[in-house]
């Protein structure tokens, strides 16, 4: 079979000569179609392949002018109906060729022997069905009655041509075997090289028959697909080793299987497994240093995760997992250190910033603790103070914003904002945003010490009002219970007549009656249709209704009165079948029942 560089020199050869014979067309036809279902046509370009195509598509319209055919379109030379034989001529080579020299044969009847066109169309059913053997001998039988029958000559050619090297194209086998070997390429594909190669061995069984011994593509395909096979065995050799934690081998049978078949399979995963190696190889140098890095422990234990997720656990990866967890301890303890100091700096910090940071420092490093040492109560406890000094930190930072904002709104008098920054000045009076708020809270500060001021003064002349208001009072007061000398007119003694004795009746003795204690009254009536409520009065919600004229018995409670000042009372209303407890105004009961009482509902 032609390279592409051959046949593409051949068809620059044909293209430069004026003319060519129709048999050196229909070989250099059967070269490119012999090429195009090879694997070196899979391999071009689209240019080449269009190129190839176009070169095949000018040498069958070539080969009908020179049968005398009209020239067809190069898109209808495929698409011509199926011969007598029964099967597509689309899918055999020389198809447009066969129907162009039935046609022609058809307009010349007269010019070839009658028995010699019915041997023709005997061999061409053969030719057409894959029996090639027996085509050739009818062929030669043709020829020798009509030699120069270039039709019978071109097709025992291609007949002989297909024997002889074994060289048939897809598109020239029979109908069973074309089948089957479609299938097994598609097998082959989809990586199912077992089935493939049954399938290819039906093709070539079904050839045998036909009498086809030899089938150059179906053995080279054959071969392939047995180094795929074989391939696929050390493939999962090596998948093995690796399994038993052997990755070196596992490696050089991966490589193996890569450079026997070139798939992209066996290469991506030799380049899976050397990457798998080289972070072995890192964590058990970053496991052996005197002093472990907290980040390469860390980004190691990492590695090792994601590679016991990918692979499974493995003798390897088991090993390294035991001594990774018998360092883990002393990577870990200075970490649990580092995390309380620096949560103690992010304490005592002198400004937001530096403490926003070393909070943050601490959850990074708490963070590293987990990943490597997983989680404990000890470090849920840190966790959960860490966790609430940065929502502390969080909210300063917010209302030292919130502060600022509400100044920038309001610079004339920034009370929102004094009052929003009151904690953050307090806690972070050296951050540099808390002193540029001081500073532009001073003279709100001095406002605010003036008014007081103000308010002060006035409040003591107040004061000092009422206390002379107060002593004026009293000295009044001392004024009016002192007696003061007033002249009073003296009547000049006259004469006065003398008593005479008249007689006084003797007093007699009067019983006076000994007074009583009256006890506290304990019940009342009411005078009315009244509510009990559940307090004084009003505005509480009712307990019951007490119908005029009932009898109400008085609960120890204290005083209360309403928002009329009118006072309430603590009553018990004992009805037929119920009982009412509840407040109820005193100025709606009494001692006698009501001259006219309200009739129940």
């Amino acid at each position: 079979m032609s390279s592409y560089e051959d046949l593409d020199r051949q068809i620059e050869q044909f293209r430069s000569r004026d003319s060519a014979t129709l048999v050196d067309l229909r070989n250099l036809l059967l070269e490119i179609e012999e090429f195009i279902n090879s694997e070196g046509y899979q391999a071009l370009s689209p240019a080449e392949r269009s190129q190839l195509q176009s070169a095949r598509k000018d040498l069958i319209q070539s080969i009908q002018g020179q049968e005398g055919d009209a020239n067809p379109p190069a898109n209808d030379v495929e698409e011509l109906p199926a011969g007598p034989v029964g099967s597509a001529l689309d899918s055999q080579p020389g198809a447009a060729t066969s129907d162009a020299d039935n046609r022609n044969s058809a307009a010349n009847t007269q010019e070839h022997n009658p028995l010699a066109e019915q041997q023709m169309e005997i061999a061409e059913k053969l030719f057409y069905s894959g029996r090639y053997a027996e085509a050739t001998q009818l062929f030669d039988r043709v020829l020798q009655m009509e030699p120069n029958w270039e039709r019978a000559k071109q097709h025992r050619s291609e007949a002989e041509n297909y024997l002889r090297t074994g060289y048939i194209p897809s598109v020239a086998l029979p109908a069973e075997a074309a089948s089957a070997y479609g299938k097994a390429q598609s097998a082959a594909r989809l990586g199912r090289y077992a089935d493939a190669l049954a399938l290819l061995e039906k093709a070539q069984a079904s050839l045998r028959e036909l009498g086809i011994q030899r089938w150059q593509e179906g053995q080279e395909f054959a071969q392939k697909l047995q180094e795929y096979i074989d391939a696929e065995k050390v493939y999962e050799e090596g998948l093995a080793l690796f399994q038993q934690g052997q990755i070196d081998s596992a490696i050089e049978k991966v490589e193996a299987a890569s450079l026997a078949t070139g798939l992209p399979k066996y290469k991506d995963k030799a380049q899976d497994l050397r990457q798998v190696r080289d972070k072995l190889r890192n964590i058990y140098e970053t496991l052996n240093q005197a002093t472990i890095d907290p980040q390469l422990a860390s980004q190691a234990k990492a590695d090792l995760d994601t590679m016991i997720a990918e692979y499974g656990e493995t003798p390897a990866f088991e090993r390294l997992l035991e001594r990774f967890k018998s360092i883990v301890p002393r990577v870990v303890d200075p970490l649990k250190e580092q995390v309380r100091s620096l949560k103690n700096q992010a304490e005592r910090a002198p400004s937001l910033e530096e403490a926003i940071y070393l909070a943050g420092q601490a959850k990074h490093t708490l963070d590293q603790i987990r990943n490597l040492e997983g989680v404990d109560d000890s470090l849920n406890r840190l966790q959960n103070e860490i966790d609430k000094l940065k929502r502390d930190i969080q909210r300063y930072d917010n209302e030292l914003q919130s502060a600022a904002r509400a100044y920038q709104n309001r610079p004339g008098w920034p009370a929102e904002a004094a009052r929003l920054s009151v904690e953050v000045r307090e806690r972070y009076p050296n951050d540099p945003g808390v002193s540029r708020l001081d500073r532009n809270l001073r003279s709100y500060r001095w406002k605010l010490r003036g008014i007081w001021l103000g308010c002060g003064l006035v409040g003591i002349i107040l004061l000092i009002i009422v206390a002379n208001w107060g002593v004026g009072r009293y000295r009044s007061y001392l004024l009016a219970q002192t007696p003061t000398a007033t002249p009073t007119v003296t009547s000049t003694p006259t004469f006065t007549a003398t008593p005479t004795v008249t007689l006084t009746p003797s007093p007699t003795n009067t019983l006076t009656s000994t007074p009583t204690i009256t006890p506290t009254t304990t019940s009342g009536i009411a005078q009315r249709d009244v509510w009990a409520r559940s307090d004084c009065y009003e505005a509480y919600n009712a307990t019951g209704r007490i119908p005029a004229g009932a009898t109400l018995r008085f609960l120890p409670a204290e005083r209360r009165f309403d928002g009329f000042n009118r006072e309430c009372v603590l009553v018990e209303y004992q009805g037929d079948n119920r009982s009412v407890i509840g407040w109820v105004l005193f100025m709606d009961l009494g001692a006698q029942p009501p001259l006219t009482a309200t009739p129940s509902p």
